[in-house]
């Protein structure tokens, strides 16, 4: 038995690297049929030495070709460090390599998180003493915080004490993400899928506070690109139609994807160790290209932005998200556009409609309405959180998500704790109990 299950997580393993370097090897090569070599080039030392807070649209801040190639070389960086660290190749790594490849067209690049990479090694050697293999989360979600590093290097034209600063606060904020990630789940028990945007909201605002004490202000970038909405839209259907493929070819079954399906997807709730990896790359192409239709039924722009969102969804596709329990949430966002001022086509809105998803366990676990209502109260949060961390945290979605369970996590344990539970947990409870 013992070695049949190490013999499904080396196929896992090779099949998720074939996965993840096919992707990034197809967004490189596309980046030369859009661009001549030297502007690529040129493009992607634009970007490096761009601050990359919100919004950043790589696209329209340097040109498509370049944020391609950005976003190609910053994933096989991931697949390195996923490699060098003997992480385990599971829901967790295929969330947050997409994660990542998403937001390195929308403020992430080779030169920003690295600090990142070197903080959390750094309070793992010193302090935790874990496996590394165990800190994939703040290794590469923990990205987050890349502007941090970009817009001290670059923002204030301090020159190389810029640069140099700019490293410096990096390696400090890796090392505070490993270090409050697990105390900030606390805050949403797991009904917040991305608990790394709130732990990353809380240092940037922390961090934006100190700057604003030394009279440093970040003002919010606005670079958002228009003008690749139907080519970008036909490689995002062709690379979900991919996966999908290659998740019925590698043994997709509809019994597993059932089990997907009725999970309330709360964290952390791995897919592939739940089912089987070619299911949750069914489910990861399903929920990516909802997320895509969405963005094409309302109007909106595809663009690096909503790429990000879109990638995101589809990473999470193997941590907790399916089309049962996004679905809802995204509805809440929708119907809260028309009450309210803004638009659904507006950057913001449109945004928040995809990144939403994070509440996606709590309409899992709650129910259709519930969902509604999270996404609802999700979106005016989202809109004014931004500023507190000065726009430097990149999963901004993530920061209001948590706000928002903190909120709906502490009413309803103030009501019956016990609804919070799951099945599974309340069986525990009950047979300790005895």
């Amino acid at each position: 038995m013992k070695v049949n299950t190490l013999s499904v997580e080396t196929i896992d393993r090779k099949r998720i690297t074939f996965l993840i370097l096919f992707f990034s090897i197809t967004l490189i090569l596309l980046a030369f049929r859009f661009e001549q070599f030297d502007e690529v080039l040129q493009g992607e030392w634009k970007i490096i030495t761009s601050p990359g807070i919100l919004i950043t649209d790589y696209i329209e801040f340097s040109n498509l070709g370049s944020a391609m190639f950005n976003a190609g070389i910053t994933t096989l960086i991931g697949l390195g460090l996923a490699w060098i660290i003997k992480a385990r190749f599971n829901g967790y790594l295929l969330s947050a390599i997409f994660t990542l490849a998403g937001f390195s067209f929308f403020g992430k690049n080779p030169f920003n998180i690295l600090p990142i990479f070197i903080g959390v090694y750094l309070y793992d050697a010193f302090f935790s003493h874990q496996p590394m293999r165990d800190l994939i989360a703040p290794l590469l979600f923990g990205t987050t915080l890349g502007p941090i590093v970009s817009q001290v290097a670059f923002g204030f034209g301090w020159g190389w004490a810029g640069i140099i600063s700019g490293v410096v606060i990096g390696v400090i904020c890796g090392g505070l993400m490993a270090a409050i990630m697990g105390h900030v789940y606390t805050f949403h028990l797991g009904y917040n899928l991305y608990n790394t945007g709130t732990s990353a909201g809380l240092i940037g605002t922390v961090v934006y506070m100190m700057m604003r004490g030394f009279g440093l202000e970040v003002s919010p970038a606005f670079y958002w690109s228009t003008e690749y909405t139907a080519i970008l839209s036909i490689i995002l259907f062709a690379i979900l139609g991919i996966m999908i493929t290659f998740g019925l070819l590698w043994g997709a079954n509809y019994a597993a994807y059932k089990k997907i399906f009725n999970c309330s997807g709360r964290l952390a709730s791995d897919y592939v160790e739940m089912t089987d990896l070619g299911t949750t790359l069914v489910n990861m192409g399903v929920v990516g290209i909802i997320g895509l239709l969405y963005v094409l039924l309302v109007g909106g722009d595809v663009n690096g932005a909503t790429i990000a969102g879109i990638l995101t969804i589809t990473g999470f596709g193997a941590l907790g998200k399916h089309p049962r329990n996004i679905v809802p949430i995204m509805a809440g966002v929708y119907l809260m556009c028309i009450v309210k001022v803004w638009s659904h086509t507006d950057p913001g809105p449109l945004l928040a409609a995809l990144f939403c998803t994070t509440l996606a366990p709590f309409s899992g676990r709650f129910g259709f309405i519930a969902g509604i209502l999270a996404g609802a109260l999700h979106l005016p949060m989202v809109m004014h959180v931004g500023g507190m961390h000065g726009y430097m945290s990149l999963y901004n979605n993530g920061f209001a998500g948590g706000l928002a369970m903190l909120i709906i996590v502490g009413f309803i344990k103030g009501l019956h704790p016990k609804i919070l539970e799951e099945d599974w947990e309340r069986k525990n409870i009950f047979r300790k109990a005895k």
